[in-house]
């Protein structure tokens, strides 16, 4: 553990040093454009690479580039950038200096489709599955520290608090909380049981490539927790990414985070990625002056190591990762006799690999072997509430991909699963010495399959079947799915979906809230596995005005409905909170609008609305659940100038209301939260090899104001900090730069 963090160190430094060892002479020159005009300027940015090789390097903003000599007396050079038609240049052995000229793509072809930059979202043309890919570019678009804070510019996901004391920020998505979502780590399952109450932020926004939000209940092979959706995060890449990535991040509030991946190419079959993080909250606020600090303090270290062999007949990626966390709150005067205080402290190693041997060229034909192991241990108290929790999960699947066919319009993956989770949980109140234990040991084995009939390009089907034998619940868990995918015309395409999901409740954990409060906690006997059936379908058209405007409008509804669900209804009583099992109806719609459109080169416009209506039987009989916000819409303009040099992000929300737990309204005096807008900006320069970024969060500092109920009295039973419907931290100002050194011989 001493030397990991001269690794750290090295391996960038010997990338380096490596690359300088086999130094040649170099050929410079320049790269020129010439627009429709006519008019020629230099192309900053743009790529030159040596034909039929990986070698080479882009130019710097003002277009001049320096790139090394290879053997070879006909060697060509080849000049590129999006939007511009290639130039190749034969360069005989005495050149030294050469001069490119691109012209832009629309002067040489009657009708031109030129991506000028990638979308910072967008639906899935080919997949049967309602997905929203959230992209790199989508991912800059925003500060995106972590995981939790890059759902800002979609509607399909909401992020909250759970409480106004532990600083957990909880998801929600079709109106419903996050236990219901699957997370994946690269279509391995994580994030799991006690690792979820905090999860959201143990992933650095930095490290990750793309994110997929597929909604409803997805594919079978990843197991049958999907309920409401699946979020797949994509890290960066071994053998693609850069040598080394630093991000470093500050703001107003006393925020500082560090990032730093280094990718390092061994050969041509082994690959490996480093990726370190840092951070600290070390200010303590109270924008809304109800004595407690607002979110906790914190510290963060988080560190991870992912390696890619890749052969003929063999491919595996395997990695680990570890973090340390600590958070403080409570109080904002902490030294005060008395005082309530919150210490949280997290503990999270993985380890992961995975196998692949393909049968043949395309990969169409494998088999693959996936197994993890998960360790997260948290030692929390919440005044006189402590909470103490250790996990230890091993998941391991074994699939065979095949086809019935050589045209392969029918395949097929079959497949094995064995999951083991061990859980050590013990819960202590002593103001009403009130204890609960949570030790268990859950093992699922089962088998799947999924069939894909796929005749053409307009047209798919994907069906599977799981069946799981759950030892702790004693229960055979049989979980359909099926999706449909079918294009009417080229632009316009029809998605349905409907299956079942499964979902074994973490009690405490999931709840974390409730530990926020000072009523006594009731929990029944008996807490049975949750149980739901989604369906959902969607209409999506593409459509293009002119030459260059092109966009998208989708419009998907899902249904939810639950046959058991764990419910906690902290409307029964004001004096304590009972969690229990699903008595009676539990459901949810959700209905969702996106249009995006380029109404001119390098400008998008992004704009959705989503409406929940959430309804479960509870105490008071059948109501609209808690701190669910009807709607939210969302407004995303981004602009660039030419080749990306300035960018420009702004978003606006517009959040809906929601009903507040009963002794909530009644103290408050309302029965509903107000709407309310939050607005976020973001200008970005692009230099050759970094970025400068600011931008500013809330701008219009929107807080909720009353954040607890009771807070000068925070051991009786009416304190209560869990009734979260808004932000807690006021407007957000924040400086960054993203800095990328390119590896040599590679693009």
């Amino acid at each position: 553990m001493k030397n990991i963090k001269y690794i750290f160190i090295i391996l960038p430094v010997l990338t380096l040093c490596s690359q300088k060892a086999f130094a040649q002479k170099s050929i410079t020159g320049k790269i020129f454009a010439i627009d429709s005009k006519g008019d020629k300027s230099p192309l900053g940015f743009a790529s030159v690479i040596w034909e039929k090789t990986n070698a080479g390097v882009s130019a710097d903003e003002n277009g001049n580039f320096s790139i090394k000599r290879i053997d070879g007396e006909n060697a060509s050079l080849i000049a590129s950038f999006i939007g511009y038609t290639n130039d190749t240049l034969a360069i005989i052995p005495e050149a030294e200096e050469v001069e490119f000229v691109l012209y832009e793509t629309s002067q040489l072809l009657n009708e031109a489709n030129v991506v000028a930059r990638q979308k910072g979202s967008y639906i899935s043309k080919l997949s049967p599955i309602i997905t929203e890919i959230i992209t790199s570019a989508g991912l800059s678009k925003l500060a995106c520290c972590n995981l939790a804070e890059s759902f800002e510019n979609s509607a399909s996901v909401s992020v909250g608090y759970s409480d106004a004391v532990s600083g957990a920020r909880q998801i929600r998505m079709l109106g419903l909380a996050g236990t219901y979502v699957q997370m994946l780590d690269e279509n391995i399952p994580t994030l799991r049981g006690i690792a979820s109450t905090y999860g959201l932020s143990f992933t650095p926004g930095q490290w990750l490539e793309s994110i997929q939000v597929s909604k409803g209940t997805s594919s079978v092979l990843n197991g049958y927790e999907a309920i409401a959706g699946q979020i797949n995060v994509e890290h960066l890449k071994p053998d693609n990414s850069e040598p080394l990535f630093v991000n470093l991040y500050g703001d107003n509030d006393a925020r500082f985070e560090a990032n730093i991946t280094s990718a390092l190419k061994l050969n041509d079959k082994l690959s490996t990625v480093i990726f370190t993080h840092g951070s600290t909250d070390a200010k303590a606020h109270d924008d809304n002056n109800d004595g407690f600090i607002d979110t906790p303090k914190k510290k963060q270290i988080n560190a991870g190591n992912r390696w890619l062999y890749s052969a003929d007949k063999v491919i595996i990626h395997f990695g680990y990762r570890f973090l340390t966390e600590s958070r403080e709150s409570g109080q904002i005067h902490a030294d005060m006799p008395g005082a309530y205080i919150s210490n949280i402290k997290n503990r999270h190693f993985n380890a992961y690999a995975k196998i692949g041997f393909p049968l043949n060229e395309s990969g169409s034909h494998s088999i693959g072997i996936i197994t993890s192991y998960a360790y997260h241990r948290q030692n929390s108290y919440f005044g006189k509430k402590t909470y103490d929790a250790q996990q230890n999960s091993v998941i391991s699947n074994i699939l065979w991909q095949s086809a019935f066919d050589n045209a392969e319009k029918h395949r097929y993956t079959i497949g094995a699963t064995f999951s083991h989770d061990n859980y050590n949980e013990q819960f202590v109140d002593s103001k009403y010495v009130n204890s609960w234990t949570g030790d268990r040991v859950e093992n699922v084995s089962g088998t799947f399959a999924q069939y894909t009939f796929k005749p053409d390009e307009n047209f798919d089907l994907l069906a599977g079947l799981r069946i799981d034998r759950n030892n702790m619940y004693r229960e055979t868990l049989v979980t359909p799915r099926i999706h449909v995918r079918y294009n009417f015309t080229e632009n316009s395409t029809f998605r349905a979906s409907a299956g079942r999901g499964f979902y074994s409740p973490s009690i405490i954990s999931s709840n974390i809230g409730i530990l926020a409060t000072g009523r006594k906690i009731l929990i029944d006997e008996n807490i049975k596995m949750e149980k739901a059936w989604t369906a959902g379908a969607s209409f999506t058209q593409n459509f293009k005005i002119g030459e260059n405007s092109k966009g998208y409008i989708n419009f998907d509804f899902f249904h939810t409905g639950f046959q058991n669900q764990t419910i906690v209804d902290v409307e029964e009583s004001a004096e304590y909170i009972r969690i229990g099992n699903l008595n009676g109806k539990s459901y949810s719609n959700s209905y969702q609008a996106d249009f995006n459109i380029d109404p001119f080169a390098r400008f998008n416009i992004f704009a959705t609305f989503r409406y929940s209506q959430t309804k479960v039987d509870m105490s008071r009989g059948l109501v609209e659940k808690p701190l669910i916000d009807r709607f939210k819409a969302l407004v995303n303009l981004s602009y660039s100038t030419k080749f990306e040099k300035w960018k420009f992000d702004f978003t606006a929300q517009m959040n809906g209301s929601s009903r507040l737990p009963f002794y909530a309204a009644q103290t408050w005096k309302k029965e509903r939260s107000k709407s309310y807008p939050l607005f976020f900006a973001q200008i970005t320069k692009k230099y050759k090899n970094f970025d400068v970024y600011i931008g500013c969060e809330n701008i219009g500092n929107y807080i909720q104001k009353q954040a607890i109920i009771n807070a000068e009295n925070p051991f009786e039973d009416k304190f209560d900090a869990s009734v979260i419907y808004a932000p807690l931290m006021g407007r957000k100002i924040y400086l960054g730069i993203r800095f990328k050194l390119k590896r040599t011989g590679e693009l």
